[in-house]
């Protein structure tokens, strides 16, 4: 598959790197973990994408890279929000 072009979003560093942050479901440490998913901006899934860059927009099969937290012994991840709503 062709890859039209890359997106890297970051939110809320100081969040992420700074703080320590625990698995909802089993209380272990969480790791920070970069994920990618490619996504074609003509397709369903991307009005959950934000396709901007500069002064236009990307077209085609993007790649997104966003950072999120892995639990190593539930082996699931959780993004930066669900990690803030559940306090830990």
């Amino acid at each position: 598959m062709k890859i039209d072009g890359t997106k890297r979003e970051w939110s809320n560093p100081v969040f992420v790197y700074v703080k320590k942050h625990f698995c909802p479901k089993c209380g272990k440490k969480l790791s920070v973990v970069k994920c990618e998913k490619i996504v074609d901006s003509a397709s369903k899934e991307a009005k959950n994408y934000d396709f901007s860059c500069g002064n236009g927009f990307f077209v085609g099969n993007i790649k997104f890279i966003q950072t999120e937290f892995r639990c190593r012994k539930c082996k699931k991840n959780y993004s930066i929000e669900e990690v803030k709503k559940s306090g830990l």
